[in-house]
């Protein structure tokens, strides 16, 4: 298969006469091609420049003993243009999934370019079902599920000034997962 289309007229050897010029369908491959890679490596940068990150997680202490409980918190950074909240988390613990996450949001707001802990439940290192581990290493997994945008404004109701928070859209870019290892003492 060829494309044909017409060059500009040119004078000179041709005589002034029209030329045109062939292209084989490969080249038009080439070129479709070109624009996939383009668009692939602008899907990578994109999904590696989110909106919403989760950055971190500190478990304190930082060496428990066996039966200690733990206070847990998780660092979000929002790059985005417009506050986020409504954090849904899963946590596990030495690969136990903490029940308590399931249907739980956290409904604290990060602004634009701000980041923040949020402070999750605390835990034990071992409880009924979880004994503590015989390698001496506690495993903790916090899996950002999901967050949503919102809009933040402020009306007079009644005399006094109301905050309302009114949620835009689903974050993309998650579930995003920090995983951490203490050493327990």
């Amino acid at each position: 298969m060829h494309v044909v289309w017409n060059a500009a007229s040119r004078t000179g050897a041709s005589g002034g006469r029209n030329r045109s010029r062939r292209r084989s369908a490969t080249s038009g491959i080439v070129s479709v091609w070109s624009v996939f890679l383009l668009l692939s490596v602008t899907a990578v940068v994109a999904e590696d420049q989110r909106d919403v990150v989760l950055t971190g997680i500190e478990v304190s202490p930082a060496a428990p003993g066996a039966e200690t409980l733990c206070k847990l918190t998780a660092t979000i950074e929002n790059t985005g243009n417009r506050a986020v909240y409504s954090f849904g988390f899963d946590v596990e613990v030495n690969g136990h999934s903490l029940p308590v996450y399931e249907k739980q949001l956290f409904l604290q707001v990060i602004e634009a370019g701000q980041a923040e802990e949020v402070a999750l439940y605390n835990f034990w290192t071992s409880e009924t079902g979880r004994p503590p581990p015989a390698d001496g290493t506690l495993e903790v997994a916090v899996r950002l599920r999901e967050a949503r945008w919102v809009e933040v404004s402020e009306v007079e109701e009644d005399g006094e000034t109301v905050e309302v928070w009114t949620p835009v859209g689903d974050v993309s870019g998650l579930p995003q997962t920090v995983e951490l290892t203490l050493e327990l003492k």
